[in-house]
């Protein structure tokens, strides 16, 4: 039997991340500097408007951000911006959050708000995407006073993006609306969808408005086509829904619409494999003052089960939510669910909500509460020990995720011995499965029957991240002289075993 001991160089207390009042489970480490305003925040933050560092209120470290209005226009805003570098991954999901307080003697009031806003920038430092968040409201009649609320949200990084921006931020809606707010604790760390409620921003709650020039407007939803904006009065969540009316296309040049017009939104979610079970369901709604009742416009909702090649889809089914030339209520959100099953070859999907105008009809709609449910149907790719983020590479933004759940973690993906703790043992299982994650594996027979000289072109002479190689008499041969391949990974100390007993993996 082959003895072996990992000898770790690192002192477990220095790999204790700063941690955030909202990070999840699944989060990286806090991203931020000086994230409560603990120390003077001229390095990191520079204030616009009314704000500065405050001793107040606060929570743990005895400062937080004070904001207020100007009282000299409407919709000033007013908070801080972070000056310094905050490296993102384009195409990776975040978390942002913070907590919030307004004072009884100087509370929000009427339209003023506050909140958290984060801004991806591309690498010419242009904002390209914004999400954000309102935390205090100023006509919420349940408002707590002098009590700190927290928040949090998802957010996605565009696919070019490869810094961010935090931006605590009060706007105070008419010049005469008192009220103050203090921010705290703020948060930007790396995060995950959720497998089961994938979607982000399915509310359209987080996006630009329309003080910014930057597109798409709702964060999250990378695809937007037509006339699509904000509706800031009609909602079933606030302070938001999305509004769409047809594009009036003119394809002949004559000045003159022609039919076909479409506007809609779309979103791709990751990691959808054959076998799943995928729910959609939304609800649009059409004013009485500029309605679709009446005319052949139509919402529609739809599924699109993409593969390698995501401008062709695979499969997809559809579905109406309203069609105007029905008997549907004006002024009234209509629901609507489709559902279906990933077929062979699906690795992500899209989700689409569309007006279509079939011949030139007016009419605008709004779309609201839209959720996706997704069932697991057993199908994906080799499990990947250390790939905490699902990239499939085990690289430096896993090591965010193992640094974040050090300590006592009982269940957590990064505890990777399963003993409840994550420490030094699953840094070394970590750092021996750094690199690509695996395949389905080469030719080998997973079920064995053979002697361990019948492995050609298996992956059992590789590091292979798994606790196992494609070939079981192999492993069961390797795993005899070395159970730590089977406890813990298969590495390179497995495949140097495997060359030995297996025959260098060619064969007989």
């Amino acid at each position: 039997m082959t003895i072996r001991s990992l000898t770790l160089g690192l002192v477990a207390a220095a790999l204790v991340p700063a941690g955030g009042a909202f990070a999840d489970d699944a989060d990286g480490p806090n991203l931020l500097e000086n994230p409560g305003f603990e120390v003077p925040i001229a390095k990191t933050y520079s204030t616009f408007g009314e704000a500065s560092r405050n001793g107040e209120f606060a929570l743990a470290s005895g400062w937080s951000l004070k904001m207020f209005g100007c009282f000299c226009s409407p919709f000033n805003g007013n908070g801080a911006v972070s000056i310094y570098d905050i490296p993102v991954n384009g195409g990776s999901v975040y978390r942002v959050g913070a907590a919030a307080l307004t004072p009884s003697g100087d509370q929000i009031r009427n339209g003023s708000w506050g909140g958290i806003k984060v801004e991806f920038k591309d690498a010419s430092n242009t904002v390209i995407g914004i999400g954000e968040r309102r935390i205090l409201e100023g006509y919420d009649p349940k408002m707590p006073l002098e009590e700190w609320v927290p928040a949090d949200f998802l957010a996605y990084a565009p696919e070019n993006a490869v810094s961010a921006a935090i931006v605590p931020v009060y706007l105070q809606a008419d010049p005469n609306d008192a009220g103050a707010m203090y921010i705290d604790d703020m948060l930007l760390a790396s995060s995950k969808r959720n497998a089961e409620k994938p979607l982000v921003n399915p509310n359209f709650d987080n996006g630009v408005d329309y003080q910014y020039l930057v597109f798409p407007t709702f964060n999250g939803w990378t695809e937007q086509y037509g006339n699509v904006f904000f509706d800031d009065f009609n909602f079933i969540n606030g302070p938001h829904s999305a509004g769409m009316f047809g594009s009036f296309p003119d394809y002949d040049g004559d000045g003159q619409c022609d039919p076909g017009g479409v506007s809609g939104l779309g979103q791709i979610i990751p990691d959808i494999f054959e076998g799943d079970e995928v729910t959609l369901s939304m609800s649009a709604f059409t004013p009485g003052a500029d309605s679709i009742v009446g005319t052949e416009n139509f919402v529609l909702q739809k599924i699109e089960f993409l593969g390698d090649d995501i401008s062709a889809p695979i499969d997809s089914i559809a579905g109406t939510v309203m069609d105007g030339t029905g008997a549907f209520d004006n002024d009234t959100w209509h629901f609507a669910e489709i559902s279906g099953t990933a077929p062979a070859g699906t690795t992500s999907i899209r989700i689409v909500a569309q007006i279509v105008q079939p011949d030139c009809g007016t009419g605008s709609i709004r779309i609201d509460e839209v959720d996706v449910t997704v069932g697991s149907g057993g199908g994906g790719p080799v499990a990947c020990p250390g790939d905490f983020n699902d990239d499939g590479v085990v690289d430096g933004a896993d090591f965010g995720f193992l640094f974040a759940a050090w300590g006592a973690c009982a269940g957590c993906a990064e505890d990777l011995n399963n003993d409840g703790f994550v420490n030094g043992i699953d840094l070394g299982e970590f750092l021996a499965v750094w690199g690509d994650c695996p395949d389905d594996g080469g030719g080998g027979d997973p079920g064995g029957g053979g002697d361990p000289g019948d492995c050609p072109d298996c992956d059992c002479c590789e590091a292979n991240g798994n606790t196992s190689c494609s070939d079981q008499a192999c492993t069961d041969a390797v795993c005899a002289q070395d159970p730590i391949c089977c406890q813990f990974g298969w590495d390179s100390i497995c495949a140097g075993i495997a060359e030995v007993e297996c025959n260098g993996c060619a064969g007989p």
